[in-house]
């Protein structure tokens, strides 16, 4: 049968094909259901073109007349060969002489074939009208379909080899946050760097935060959304107040977030302000921000801090007992009374001086400095005054004590007694604090502390021009600043003063008991370091910038052993290192006399430089010490389980 049937449609196309444009005799299609009717093209006389030169056939492909979409081009190809060629002016001559067509032609059988032999693929999509023009392909993923708008939602039948969801036409009810976040992120090529990445190697590990979120993000709410966000901003102000720095308080809102369901909040610090930002799915969006106008040194809160946020990392506290502690922690008094601390401060003064070489009465000279100095201080912060003129008040007071007791031979070195008596007003470690931040990621924090840092540097230099100015006044002989201190001490000696400034800075700082010691103990190996350096022949700038490597290397494992972030040792532990005497001789250079400004300019661009290689030290030292803590992190819960 199909023999007599293809023999039959050869002898129509080559009677078509032979005949001069003459007009075809029409026949009827049978209706047997053993014959294939075969179209039959017809000829408009008289021809206008019949003297043209004739082309090749040019094959038009038929217009789809099912509901699905059409049969890929790549399908057909294989299976027309052999079909005959319709010029298209043929068939509109056919449609306009109104000559009916066959009810089935060889094409839709054809085409039925392949429908029923082409393999089984996922269902199509439904494009909607205003995307119907675009042409998308499985490699060129479509960019006008976003997971932020509130109808996306990931359609299972529409989903391409490429991993592309298209959304349905009908599709109008928000889908599932977590749902559309997993879809999308699976989908595109380049991923933006997710916050829990911002955990690595941090003493909090992303799989406990992530374990213990997991039940919160399947019952969030928008107000848990809201008590979340503004127990995370309580949390990162009372950080910022307690002397924090803008790398641990960015940690530690990540992992409140994340482990109680809300895993994409954006999270902005600046100097003094911190933002939150999270917009769920089809929900109104959520922003709160907080501003830090005041601050406080509470090393111990810190560490208590600490301490919470490393239980809820570990999923051992739900958020109505963190508000409870936080709060606690907020109220709670600090380690030590403020004459304590006062006292600590003095006998810090008296051990650096010692350090560099003093002799015992400038030592005690600077112990009474200090007290009053930092009362002077404290006065005027208490009536309001800006930070910049207290600490000009505090250089004027340290600076007149020291000449005073000059001017009656008390000692004959009063530069070491005005360095220890302004080392706790130098801004030298917020300069620290700043490097670190620009380290860090927090250009913008940085600028602002180096701002701060420079204001305040600029009201001590005010405050010791001052006082020199007056003692000039009263007939006060100028310093011999070629004098150096002249007693020597043993290393094991200048050791002990370095354990023990370190020791009474932990206290002014209101550090924890417990860490008082190990503080000390790491400032004094530092200090080893340091001599270290120096037989080495390192020079005077890169022997602090070593000595700094140690103690920042040593900071965070002692920290993290007792639970506390790395700056509680770090920052008494350092403060050895600080170029206290060369910034006082290099100020007084510049306010005696205009032909020694040169050289006192140069000694503060050199004890900026070691300031900065302190910083610099501090961070690389913390940096590799990072690899080596992870299983302190992973015992976190057992040791405060302990405590």
């Amino acid at each position: 049968m199909s023999k007599n049937v293809r023999t039959e449609r050869d002898e129509d196309v080559t009677e078509t094909t032979s005949t001069d444009h003459s007009e075809a005799p029409t026949e009827q299609p049978s209706t047997d259901s053993d014959v294939i009717p075969v179209i039959r093209p017809a000829v408009v006389a008289p021809n206008p073109d019949a003297s043209a030169p004739q082309t090749a056939p040019v094959y038009e492909e038929p217009e789809p007349v099912a509901d699905h979409d059409p049969v890929p081009t790549s399908v057909l190809s294989s299976t027309t060969t052999d079909l005959p060629s319709v010029t298209p002016r043929d068939s509109e001559d056919q449609s306009e002489r109104g000559g009916s067509s066959p009810e089935k032609t060889s094409e839709d059988q054809r085409h039925e074939f392949d429908e029923w032999r082409r393999p089984a693929t996922d269902p199509q999509p439904i494009v909607p009208a205003g995307y119907a023009s675009e042409t998308e392909t499985e490699a060129e993923p479509s960019r006008r379909r976003f997971p932020g708008l509130p109808t996306w939602k990931p359609n299972l039948g529409g989903r391409t080899r490429g991993g592309v969801f298209r959304k349905s036409a009908t599709d109008t009810a928000p889908s599932n946050a977590a749902e559309d976040r997993h879809s999308f992120v699976d989908s595109i090529p380049t991923q933006a760097l997710q916050l829990n990445n911002r955990l690595f190697q941090s003493p909090y590990q992303a799989r406990r935060v992530a374990n213990a979120g997991r039940d919160y993000r399947q019952v969030a709410e928008n107000a848990d959304v809201g008590n979340t966000l503004q127990f995370a901003l309580r949390l990162g102000e009372t950080m910022f107040r307690f002397g924090a720095g803008a790398l641990e308080v960015e940690t530690s809102i990540i992992v409140v977030t994340q482990a109680f369901g809300v895993p994409d909040a954006e999270i902005d610090i600046t100097n003094q302000a911190i933002s939150l930002n999270y917009v769920p799915a089809g929900e109104t969006p959520f922003t709160y921000q907080r501003v830090v106008r005041s601050w406080s040194s509470n090393y111990a809160g810190l560490s208590f801090l600490h301490q919470l946020v490393t239980r809820i990392a570990n999923g051992d506290a739900t958020r109505d007992e963190a508000e409870a502690k936080l709060a606690e922690i907020r109220h709670q008094s600090k380690t030590f009374p403020g004459w304590v601390a006062l006292l600590a401060t003095g006998l810090f003064g008296t051990s650096f001086v010692m350090f560099i070489g003093g002799s015992p009465m400038a030592g005690l000279m600077t112990f009474f400095s200090m007290i009053m100095t930092m009362t002077a201080v404290d006065l005027m912060g208490r009536i309001r005054m800006p930070e910049v003129f207290a600490t000009m008040t505090g250089g004027a007071v340290a600076t007149g004590v020291a000449l005073a007791l000059y001017a009656f031979d008390v000692f004959q070195d009063p530069s070491a007694v005005i360095a220890g008596s302004l080392m706790m007003l130098l801004p030298a470690l917020r300069i620290v604090s700043a490097v670190q931040d620009g380290i860090n990621g927090f250009p913008m924090t940085a600028a602002g502390r180096m701002v701060s840092s420079l204001l305040s540097y600029i009201g001590l230099v005010a405050g010791i021009v001052v006082a020199v100015a007056i003692s000039d006044l009263i007939g006060v002989p100028q310093i011999d600043l070629t004098r150096v201190p002249d007693y020597e001490y043993p290393v094991w000696l200048l050791a002990l003063f370095v354990l023990m400034a370190a020791l009474f800075a932990a206290m002014s700082d209101q550090s924890s008991v417990r860490l008082l010691l190990p503080t000390g103990l790491v400032s004094g190996i530092g200090y080893l370091a340091y001599v270290a350096g120096e037989n080495l022949g390192l020079g005077p700038t890169v022997t602090p910038a070593f000595a700094a490597v140690a103690v920042g290397f040593l900071a965070r494992i002692v920290a993290l052993r007792l639970g506390a972030p790395q700056l509680v040792v770090a920052v008494p532990a350092i403060m050895f290192l600080l170029p206290g005497l060369m910034i006082f001789r290099s100020m007084y250079r510049i306010t005696i006399s205009a032909e020694t400004v040169p050289s006192g300019l140069i000694g503060m661009f050199n004890a900026m430089v070691i300031i900065l290689a302190m910083a610099f030290g501090s961070v690389l030292g913390d940096t590799l010490a990072r690899p080596l803590t992870g299983r302190l992190s992973d015992n976190e819960r057992r040791r405060i389980g302990r405590r």
